[in-house]
């Protein structure tokens, strides 16, 4: 079964991308803000190596991001972070969520942590940028052309 669409760009959200957002990361949105999604990828997100945009309402950035493992994702974060805070102060939005999947993990909690304590630590961190690590079956908006 193919997982299910993403809205084009200036769509309204799909009830898929509204569940997501609102359960999964526990976004409390008003219903008016999923009414335009822009899932184009931006220059910035694309050379930052983000696998998903979602730019939702004009208030919130979401960028879904893959990694082989926690190295990997450790590595990637800071830029990950910054790109997405550029975009966002930037585009006038108020907050940034992170989504960050690993390709491969022995010891999910563990590795979780590790890129939590990572982002914790970031200079480019604030109080409008938030991380969720998840396991990609969690994610259904991964990966373009899904």
């Amino acid at each position: 079964m193919a997982p299910p669409s993403v809205p084009h760009a200036e769509d309204p959200a799909t009830p898929e991308l509204r569940a997501f957002v609102r359960d999964q990361l526990g976004c409390t949105c008003p219903a008016e803000v999923f009414q335009q999604v822009d899932d184009r990828p931006s220059d910035e997100s694309a050379a930052a190596g983000v696998s998903r945009r979602f730019a939702i309402g004009g208030r919130l950035l979401l960028y879904l991001v893959e990694a082989g493992d926690a190295t990997d994702a450790v590595r990637r974060l800071e830029g990950w972070i910054a790109t997405g805070r550029a975009e966002r102060d930037r585009s006038g939005m108020q907050r940034l969520r992170l989504v960050v999947t690993l390709a491969k993990t022995a010891q999910p909690q563990k590795d979780a942590e590790t890129i939590k304590q990572t982002f914790t630590a970031s200079p480019w961190v604030d109080a409008r940028t938030h991380l969720h690590v998840l396991e990609p079956s969690r994610v259904a908006f991964s990966r373009s052309g899904d």
